[in-house]
């Protein structure tokens, strides 16, 4: 049996205006070795034998119409990996730029790394 006409129609039309809504685009930036927003004392470490938790931080924006509402921040994507993971420096650190947009859509800053208490490392944990 074989799809009426409007529904053929219909079915392609919802498929062609939901394609750009599902398209994105990711970029990785950058690299880092180590990356803080905050003071670090770093003399007393050894950062190969320090191991911490894996964790991802975010900077997101709002697009609307192809005006941006402000631009995502590297520090604010840092100290949000910083706060979840409970530390004050990140290590092996991989920087993402993403975003996705049709009329609207978001911008986004990601930081992937692991996330170390230096201060609980000087004391000798772990």
């Amino acid at each position: 049996m074989q799809m009426p006409l409007w529904l053929s129609r219909l079915v392609r039309t919802i498929a062609i205006c939901t394609l750009p809504l599902a398209t994105s685009c990711s970029l990785r930036l950058a690299d880092f070795n180590a990356i803080s927003t905050r003071n670090v004392n770093l003399d007393q470490i050894d950062l190969d034998s320090v191991s911490g938790k894996r964790v991802v931080g975010t900077s997101t924006r709002f697009i609307f119409l192809f005006i941006p509402f402000g631009l995502p921040t590297l520090e604010e994507a840092v100290d949000d990996a910083l706060d979840s993971g409970g530390g004050d420096l990140m290590t092996d650190t991989a920087v993402y730029s993403t975003g996705w947009w049709f009329l609207v859509g978001t911008t986004s800053i990601e930081v992937r790394g692991s996330v170390v208490d230096t201060k609980k490392a000087r004391r000798g944990g772990s």
